[in-house]
């Protein structure tokens, strides 16, 4: 008896103790006092996840008495409160829907280059700063803390989203998916995530699963007179039912007959299913597909003299007018389907696993025109502007290209020359090229064609991960990612442009060579005469497999937590060249060197909490990183050569953080350090020295990141709100790289291990230096006004490596310390600019259906003048030195863009 009244106590003991150990909340919607479901709730640097009652729990051993509760969600107002046992959270809808909205715009301004791959908005993490940088210096290609967009983790349902080739995700993948791509998990640095090893620009983690999405339907109309002017958006959601299904699914048209840049089209569509289903609270399935294909008439940059001829910073030297229609020689058309199966598995109190398994299909086509034995046909060429015959003293040409350029018929693509010169150019040729005597073909032989640019891929992903919540004080994440890629790169005929055929022969071969062999593309294909459809040109294959494990163990105290991670990464790649070229018999056709690459990486930090609003977190990492395919090979159009003492390049980054979170000031400065070693870049390009394709490889290329940003918001009144953002740093290269340059038609190496002089030289390519300063009142009554002031500043064009050689400098006789050596070696600087952006809204409850209008007026003063980028031209002037001769090449910003708004909800 006194045994079992032991064993009673001990029971009730352990009873008390167990809910002594777990402090309680719950999150709900202001208003409609919904439970809010998986949201993200950060407790003295720990994060909980609300169930589907909108409940979390909070383990209390080890908790400091002032902790406090930190939430930050996309499209309500962040919430910052001391922990209390049975607390209930009302989150407060913010009334301009933010993130759909900057989503939209982002699309707007949606790019190919590095830069604009992937949205910085993506890793805003809530806080003022990320949110600003990404929504409104975004459009002028900044970049946060300087990085290139591969540095940057872009996963869907804990599926990596980046292309293996190149290294980075693309926007255009899930675009006009806005509605059901906003809950996401996110870090703008190294600091640990559930779902990878990180990176130095960050980690998202978009969460598609239905039953965390708000349930209903959502419609909306969107106009603006931007890159797209029109678009519909349906969503509808059915929330988690009694079965423990739940479904999703969502649909969008964006398009435009003409953006604000003349000839650029834009046509895109998304469809998005998902559906769910939970076995019981410890394991649920989630099956998440979707595709946006799109096309879009795409814009070129130029040099300012064209601008200046044509009267605009918006002129586009890719259209011309066809039988009065206008028609862009170059677009780009994209289609991949994606499917994410994932399966949580709760396995116990103390075990979690998740696993996901991703497939991706892709397509993507790009055209550009193509030529032989014809005039150039670029607008812009730099023959056809007036520079290039006063440099040769031709003033009277000068003069005249003048008076042709200001004129509006003057400086578009001449279709109806190019079908002219190919309707009136009758030969006979043989099918054979190596035999004169074989089957010939007689007509119309096309000087001009459009060329359709090939990517076919396919990528499969699997992605386990492992949660080992150990005690209340210690916790283990781990995973397995395993990628394989595989992807065909080729060129077809789109438009033999009122030709009959095209010949398939290397004609820069055919120039330079008299055995016929080496003007042959494929030895394997006895017929050189090809129709529209046909495949010309390149034809190779890329397969590429990694296999990464990372884990990551983390300790809290009453006072803070520390963590510790590592990552290995084998990758291996090689090319397989579908066609046996007459140039390099040996080195074309089939399977290249393997190359392999086995990679690790550390990193390590905390956080300290002064108390529960003042926090301090520090992060380090090192790791190296495989070089990318695409900087591989020497010349991948071509041949199976690689390049020579190919290495891992390595990422040393620091970074500190300060955060203050009151309930009305919230504030974050940060420092960053990062450097990065060893990179390797193939760049390709005609040069006109050699009259030819340079393939021009640099390795040892250094970089240095080093900045400060500051971020905060105060809330003046309930309803004023002040929000304000800076940065100042720097991005430099470290090192002196070495260049190796050849020629598409010749192994010959024209120059080997030339010193590049980079070191102390900006990279270039995104603003040093930005600041914003905005305010915002939200009033009761369900309508907002806001403006912002922004600043950007110390922004560099890019550089081309072979101006900063002794070879740019010794060949043209070029004096040392003159103004022409200046002049060559000098690296522009953009001018600095200021917008003011302008956002208002309102919004109405009728019942159970909630409408809503916002607008958003970007650049209100209607600044045509902002840059984006810039960047030197990779052909320079070798005879005379002159680096005018090819001038630098810009894109601009819109002048002032609106964006309209109208959704319905219920």
């Amino acid at each position: 008896m006194k045994r079992l009244f032991t064993i009673l106590i001990t029971l009730i003991h352990l009873s008390v103790f167990g809910q002594e150990a777990d402090i309680q909340g719950k999150v709900i919607i202001t208003g409609t006092e919904a439970p809010m479901i998986a949201v993200q709730v950060i407790v003295n640097g720990n994060t909980y996840l609300t169930n589907e009652d909108g409940v979390f729990k909070v383990p209390s051993v080890g908790l400091p008495e002032n902790a406090m509760v930190h939430i930050s969600l996309d499209d309500f107002n962040p919430v910052d409160l001391p922990l209390s046992n049975g607390m209930i959270i009302k989150m407060i809808p913010e009334l301009d829907e933010a993130s759909t909205i900057a989503l939209s715009l982002t699309d707007l301004d949606a790019g190919d280059g590095d830069t604009q791959s992937t949205p910085g908005l993506l890793f805003s993490s809530g806080d003022a700063y990320s949110s600003i940088a990404g929504y409104a210096w975004g459009p002028y290609w900044f970049r946060q803390r300087g990085y290139q967009s591969n540095y940057l983790n872009v996963f869907i349902d804990g599926v990596n989203m980046a292309n293996p080739e190149r290294g980075y995700a693309s926007w255009s993948l899930w675009g006009g998916l806005n509605d059901v791509t906003r809950n996401k998990e996110t870090t703008y640095n190294m600091s640990p995530v559930d779902f990878s090893f990180s990176n130095i620009g960050g980690s998202t983690n978009i969460l598609t699963d239905p039953a965390q999405l708000r349930p209903g339907f959502k419609g909306s109309y969107s106009f603006s007179n931007s890159s797209y002017q029109n678009r519909v958006m349906l969503t509808y959601s059915t929330g988690l039912l009694d079965n423990g299904w739940a479904f999703t699914v969502s649909g969008s048209r964006r398009w435009a007959q003409e953006g604000y840049v003349e000839g650029t089209t834009y046509d895109a569509w998304a469809g998005f299913f998902a559906v769910e289903k939970q076995f019981s609270k410890k394991h649920k399935l989630v099956f998440t597909s979707f595709v946006a294909p799109s096309t879009r008439g795409q814009q070129g940059a130029t040099v300012q003299e064209v601008y200046d001829l044509k009267g605009t910073n918006f002129y586009n030297p890719y259209w011309g007018y066809q039988e009065g229609e206008k028609r862009n020689s170059r677009e780009k058309t994209t289609i991949s389907p994606s499917f994410i199966l994932k399966d949580d598995w709760k396995i116990n109190d103390k075990l979690r696993l998740n696993t996901s398994v991703g497939y991706t299909l892709g397509k993507g086509k790009k055209t550009a025109m193509n030529w032989y034995d014809a005039p150039d046909p670029r607008p812009d060429y730099y023959r056809n502007l007036p520079s290039y015959q006063y440099d040769q003293g031709n003033d009277v040409a000068g003069d005249m290209l003048t008076e042709l350029w200001k004129s509006d018929e003057f400086g578009q693509v001449d279709w109806k020359f190019m079908y002219d010169m190919n309707r009136s150019n009758f030969q006979t040729v043989p099918t054979d090229w190596l035999d004169p005597d074989s089957e010939t073909v007689s007509g119309n032989r096309s000087h001009y064609i459009i060329e359709e640019r090939h990517l076919d891929s396919h990528k499969l992903d699997i992605n386990p991960t492992l949660t080992w919540d150990i005690n209340p004080t210690w916790k283990v994440h781990t995973g397995l990612q395993y990628q394989l890629y595989q992807s065909n790169n080729y060129n077809t005929i789109g438009d033999l442009l009122g030709g009959d055929y095209w010949v398939d022969i290397d004609n820069f071969a055919d120039r330079d060579f008299i055995d016929p062999v080496a003007a042959v593309n494929d030895l394997n294909d006895d017929n050189i005469v090809k129709g529209e459809g046909d495949r010309i040109g390149h034809d190779y294959d890329a397969n590429i497999q990694t296999a990464n494990w990372w884990g990551q163990v983390k300790k809290s105290f009453a006072k803070g937590s520390v963590y510790l991670g590592g990552n290995v990464t084998n990758t291996s790649m090689y090319r397989f060249g579908n066609r046996l070229k007459g140039l390099f018999p040996e080195d074309s056709y089939g399977k290249s060197d393997v190359l392999s690459f086995l990679d690790y990486g550390v990193k390590a930090g905390g956080e300290y909490f002064i108390n529960g609003r003042n926090v301090i977190t520090a992060n380090a990492a090192f790791f190296t990183k495989a070089p990318y395919f695409q900087d591989s090979f020497t010349s991948l159009r071509t041949r199976n050569e690689t390049v020579e003492d190919l290495v891992s390049s390595k990422v040393t980054s620091y970074d500190l953080n300060y955060y203050y979170r009151g309930q009305r000031l919230k504030f974050r400065a940060s420092a960053f350090y990062t450097q990065i070693a060893d990179l390797t870049d193939v760049i390709s390009y005609y040069d006109d020295a050699y009259q030819n394709f340079v393939n021009y490889v640099l390795t040892g290329v250094g970089q240095e990141n080093v900045g400060v940003e500051v971020g905060l918001q105060y809330n003046i009144t309930e309803a004023l709100r002040l929000k304000g953002a800076y940065t100042k740093a720097t991005y430099t290269y470290n090192a002196n790289p070495y260049a190796t340059t050849t020629v598409d038609n010749s192994s010959e190496k024209l120059s080997d291990n030339e010193t590049v002089f980079y070191n102390g030289r900006h990279v270039g390519g995104s603003p040093e230096e930005a600041g914003s300063l905005g305010l915002e009142y939200w009033s009761k009554k369900y309508w907002f006004i806001g403006v912002q002031v922004n600043y950007l500043g110390d922004r560099f064009v890019t550089l081309n490596p072979a101006r900063y050689t002794d070879r740019a400098i010794n060949e043209p006789g070029i004096e040392y310390g003159s103004d022409e050596y200046y002049a060559i070696l000098h690296q522009e600087k953009m001018n600095n600019t200021f917008t003011v952006d302008v956002s208002a809204g309102k919004s109405w409850k009728i019942k159970d259906y909630l409408f809503r209008v916002n607008l958003n007026v970007n650049n209100i003063l209607n600044n045509s003048d902002i840059q984006t980028t810039g960047f030197q031209q990779y052909r320079f002037d070798f005879v005379d030195g002159n680096p005018n001769k090819f001038a630098n090449k810009y894109f601009y910003a819109q002048g002032i863009r609106a964006f309209v708004n109208l959704s319905l909800s219920f």
